[in-house]
């Protein structure tokens, strides 16, 4: 397969999946699996919330998105120039774009998040999924 059919399929897919997520909303559809860090420790990780954020961002209702994950609603814009980049300049060395230093600090971003947004204490109740 050559590859401006890889990246078309990869836009298609990506095309389906958010028609899907449009269209279902992840808490109605029983298909959609639910966190396993949440299921088996009760606590939120860093991306409960994240697929609901992303149906009400499709929705353009940016407000609910917000409440379920304000973390995946600040990262999306980031992560399609990411992959935009890719599919566009089909360049596959990602480890010499992005400097460790901007890795290790959202490493530490996602821990200190998953960490604040369980503490039963106000406002850090405000980053739980609502």
């Amino acid at each position: 397969m050559s590859d401006i059919w890889k990246r078309c399929t990869v836009v298609a897919l990506i095309g389906v999946a958010a028609f899907l997520l449009w269209w279902m909303h992840p808490e109605e559809n029983k298909v959609i699996p639910q966190c396993l860090v949440l299921k088996h420790t009760g606590f939120y990780c860093s991306g409960c919330g994240s697929l609901r954020a992303i149906h009400f961002l499709l929705q353009g209702e940016f407000s609910n998105a917000w409440t379920m994950n304000p973390l995946t609603v600040l990262l999306l814009p980031g992560l399609f120039i990411l992959a935009g980049a890719e599919l566009i300049f089909n360049r596959h060395d990602i480890s010499t774009r992005i400097r460790p230093a901007y890795l290790w600090a959202l490493i530490v971003i996602f821990i200190l998040f998953g960490i604040l947004r369980n503490l039963p204490v106000y406002p850090f109740t405000l980053l739980a999924p609502h």
